[in-house]
């Protein structure tokens, strides 16, 4: 099932996956000073929005999107996740893939963001080579009382600007777990069977018409 993929992915991957987003990075600067930089902005929206955030779903999924979405490649995420299937899928399967994909990925950190708001981050510097097009930070969450967890950022570098494609928690690539969960689902019900449950999942959590009549 689609849902199975928020199980095996650690709920850690919800916040990691989202702290490197808040700030777009430039050519000039160096990926692990963005990627800490953008962990402690969101750090601290997060704890000055706490309550608010914990509220209302529909303005933390509103935080993650504004946060999440200009910063990560949803292409090559798009394709990586869908594999051998996105090389088949038409141009109208893909859209609606690149969709619903970032739904669920809004969704899914959402509910993980509130609980990891005490976490720290150690980035490493990575070694680039020039005129190189990815790089992969590795980094320590750490909380106290606990064990730290291995981190590691994979980056492209696109039009000047470092963007993320993947995200592997103490081992676990995120694109692969999404991957693996996307295509068995493929060979019981085909890429349309996949896109429906995934509309499915996304809008069953969203507020109805009469929830934002009562809301507003």
């Amino acid at each position: 099932m689609v849902l199975s993929v928020h199980k095996i992915v650690p709920g850690l991957a919800g916040l990691t996956f989202l702290w490197f987003f808040s700030q777009q990075a430039s050519a000039e600067e160096s990926p692990e000073i963005m990627l800490e930089q953008a962990a402690e902005q969101m750090l601290a929206e997060l704890r000055e929005h706490d309550s608010e955030l914990r509220s209302s779903p529909e303005q933390l999924h509103t935080l993650v999107e504004e946060v999440l979405v200009p910063h990560v490649d949803l292409e090559v995420v798009s394709r990586w996740v869908l594999g051998k299937y996105w090389r088949t899928a038409s141009p109208d399967q893909r859209t609606r893939f690149a969709r619903e994909f970032k739904g669920m990925l809004i969704r899914f950190y959402s509910s993980a963001l509130l609980e990891y708001a005490d976490f720290r981050f150690r980035f490493h510097t990575p070694r680039i080579k020039k005129d190189a097009r990815r790089v992969l930070v590795r980094s320590e969450v750490m909380r106290s009382g606990g064990a730290p967890h291995s981190v590691n950022y994979s980056l492209i570098r696109r039009n000047g600007v470092w963007k993320v494609y993947d995200v592997t928690i103490d081992g676990v690539s995120v694109v692969t777990t999404y991957r693996s969960s996307f295509a068995e689902e493929i060979r019981r019900g085909g890429l349309d069977g996949l896109l429906k449950k995934m509309a499915d999942w996304n809008r069953r959590d969203a507020p109805s018409s009469e929830d934002k009549k009562e809301g507003g």
